[in-house]
């Protein structure tokens, strides 16, 4: 599943890039680049020259850098160090930092690249102090930094590797805050961890890069321990780390260690995860990050709702004719509101549903033998039109096929509405669209929902789609059922009627 749609709500990734623009612009990316048959312009995510290409091109399109990355060194992904540095802003200003460009960070591994300070002093003006242990990636890093005149914000530091930034704070002063991405994998016993499934993106780094002695946790537990050395020498101290198991790891680590002053968060882009720890040794009184701006997917309520309600769903292609999900939900709206039905807001309590959410509220049936339906009342106007020609327009006789559906108290249907884009991020091209109907009461005759799914099918003219429904919880409903008498056996019949297991069907 992409997780594109959790990332920072500033993260102009967040948008697919366009990939037809960047070939027009840039003839390195359109060297790379290749156009299907329906005229897309796509890129081999597994080849690693153009993820290389890819990213020197997004660095200067989007941020005016002019950088160049060696081959056999790792070619950073650039919505995920885009997550991090904004959420260094955010903590900077929650910590009433009121101008970003007076703030000095540091870089622990720098890399060949500089990724770090050089989106930092671009996007904010501040200085940067970046360390490395590797000669040839500081080479590249100084050549990087000189090559966009940014020589007087950003310091590439050679650092011996036994400690992490002791050295640098003993001879530069005081800092803001601390960045690190530390290496993942163990020097021995494993490297990369073996998937049941191959990796989406071509692997790039070299050994230096992608390992260290004990893995990320061991390097950032002696980071941990170097901060309790330095104190408030460095205002916040963040790292990154790639390993779901060391979160609670190093959350226990900190509190064993007295720190109670801190807080997490997850960086979501494309199909991949990484966490962020933030900690300080300042009292909350002046720092409190135990509320500080995080983003974590596990709290994301429409995902605990949809579960919880078991929903009757669709997903489908994104159908060609619709330009852009946006299009898209417009058609949907104005097809609902077709059929009479009333659209209310659903009041959630999250911002961060990537769709569209409503409940619809059906007076009568609209959608059944919609066509037909449509024909007989035409027929109607025209016969009316004609029988009544010369008669005065105000005489009260009304147009039989203008008459306003009838009002009752109770509703034929009431059910939630999600419409979701599910974003494939090396295919663009290939993004999904979900619909997700949560039923919440029903009037008219059974299976309701289902029929106005199948309307919605045949609307869309869905060709291609898997369709679940979840069954409900019947054991308590046939409980209450035995109370109800004379409707026991009809209500029965319901019950039958909304027990469906998950299908895969394929409209031809």
């Amino acid at each position: 599943m992409s997780l594109r749609k959790f990332m920072h709500p500033r993260n102009k990734y967040k948008k697919v890039p366009d990939f037809k623009k960047l070939a027009v612009l840039y003839p390195a990316f359109r060297n790379v680049a290749n156009v299907d048959l329906t005229g897309k312009v796509k890129i081999d995510f597994k080849n690693e020259k153009c993820l290389r290409v890819l990213t020197e091109v997004l660095l200067k399109h989007d941020f005016n850098l002019d950088v160049r990355i060696p081959p056999n060194k790792l070619v950073p992904t650039l919505p995920l160090r885009l997550n991090y540095v904004l959420w260094i802003e955010d903590l900077m200003k929650h910590s009433s930092v009121s101008e970003m460009k007076e703030l000095t960070g540091i870089d622990i591994g720098t890399g060949a690249v500089c990724i770090y300070p050089l989106l930092c002093t671009k996007i904010y003006g501040n200085r940067m102090i970046a360390t490395e242990v590797d000669e040839t990636s500081i080479q590249t890093a100084i050549k990087n930094v000189e090559n966009n005149n940014l020589q007087h914000l950003i310091k590439v530091v050679k650092v011996n590797g036994h400690t992490i930034f002791q050295d640098i704070v003993k001879e530069h002063g005081s800092y803001h805050f601390t960045m690190c991405n530390p290496p993942f994998f163990e020097t021995e016993g494993s490297d990369r961890i073996t998937k049941q499934q191959p990796p989406r993106n071509a692997p790039t780094g070299n050994k230096a890069e992608l390992t260290v002695k004990g893995g990320e946790r061991a390097f950032v537990t002696q980071i941990i321990d170097e901060s309790i050395e330095m104190k408030e020498n460095i205002k916040i101290y963040t790292t990154m780390f790639g390993r779901r198991s060391n979160l609670l790891f190093l959350l226990k680590l900190l509190k064993k260690r007295n720190i109670e002053n801190a807080t997490w968060t997850e960086f979501c882009q494309g199909h991949t995860k990484r966490w962020g720890l933030a900690w300080t040794f300042l009292p909350k009184d002046v720092i409190n990050l135990t509320n500080a701006p995080v983003i974590r997917k596990s709290g994301d309520y429409v995902a605990k709702l949809l579960k919880e309600k078991r929903p009757t769903e669709i997903q489908f292609p994104m159908p060609d004719k619709f330009s852009s999900f946006d299009n898209f939900i417009n058609f949907l709206e104005e097809s609902i509101e077709e059929l009479h039905i009333h659209i209310k807001e659903l009041n959630l309590p999250i911002d961060d549903f990537n769709g569209w959410s409503c409940q619809l509220v059906v007076k009568n049936d609209t959608w059944s033998h919609a066509r037909r339906k449509r024909r007989l009342a035409q027929r109607q106007i025209n016969q009316f039109k004609a029988d009544n020609v010369g008669k005065d327009a105000n005489d009260g006789t009304k147009c039989p096929g203008k008459e306003l559906t009838q009002d009752s108290s109770d509703p034929f249907l009431v059910c939630n509405f999600f419409a979701e884009l599910i974003e494939c991020e090396e295919e663009p091209e290939s993004d999904s669209i979900r619909i997700s109907m949560v039923f919440e009461k029903e009037s008219g005759v059974r299976n309701a929902l289902e029929t106005f799914k199948q309307y919605l099918i045949n609307k869309l003219n869905i060709r291609n789609c898997s369709q679940k429904q979840h069954a409900g919880p019947q054991k308590k409903k046939r409980k209450r059922l035995k109370k109800s008498g004379s409707d026991t056996r009809d209500s029965n019949i319901n019950q039958c009627g909304c027990s469906l297991s998950e299908q895969n069907i394929e409209y031809s």
